[in-house]
């Protein structure tokens, strides 16, 4: 078996950066001696998502706009961490809350992934939120405009998998969530 060893860096210079994203372009070594020139990483904070499921079994998600797609996509309510979030699951709480007005008596992290190993320096985390309750109004930032949507967990899941839930790891996400609740 071929042991597989990670790159050198051979060099490292930021190309581009905002408050949501930083674009580097790193210079690699492979251990086999190829260069590669200006491989781009994105450096984004960790992403969140909650799985949350109400008392009667249904799942709570949003409906927005993504402009990258250019159109209306159906996702798990999350987002981007903040410096303020105590953990995956304190952050997946305040979106829950902040997307749909929805909150749980308690959120248990499940799991954190990698959206994309090859491009992303950052974690996907992924939370389940049972028995949760609406409680209130969306607190909702200037780019967003995002509708609630409560349906029954076997119909949400034959939408996932038939492509009416277009973010691919979305559709990962709620089935990890899923199997985690017991569903």
């Amino acid at each position: 078996m071929t042991e597989i060893k990670p790159w050198r860096v051979l060099s490292s210079k930021t190309l581009y950066e905002d408050p949501w994203v930083r674009v580097r372009g790193d210079e690699c070594e492979t251990a086999s001696g190829h260069v590669l020139g200006a491989y781009h990483v994105f450096e984004y904070r960790d992403w969140t998502h909650v799985v949350a499921i109400d008392a009667k079994d249904h799942i709570i998600l949003v409906r927005q706009y993504r402009h990258g797609y250019g159109g209306l996509s159906l996702e798990l309510p999350g987002g981007m961490m903040d410096a303020t979030d105590a953990d995956a699951a304190a952050a997946a709480a305040r979106e829950l809350e902040e997307e749909t007005g929805y909150r749980a008596p308690s959120i248990r992290h499940i799991a954190a992934l990698s959206p994309n190993p090859a491009t992303h320096a950052n974690r996907l985390h992924v939370s389940l939120a049972e028995g949760v309750t609406p409680t209130g109004a969306q607190h909702l930032d200037g780019s967003e405009a995002i509708e609630i949507v409560r349906m029954p967990i076997a119909e949400a899941v034959e939408i996932a998998l038939t492509g009416g839930m277009i973010q691919a790891m979305h559709v990962g996400l709620l089935m990890i969530g899923l199997k985690a609740a017991g569903r």
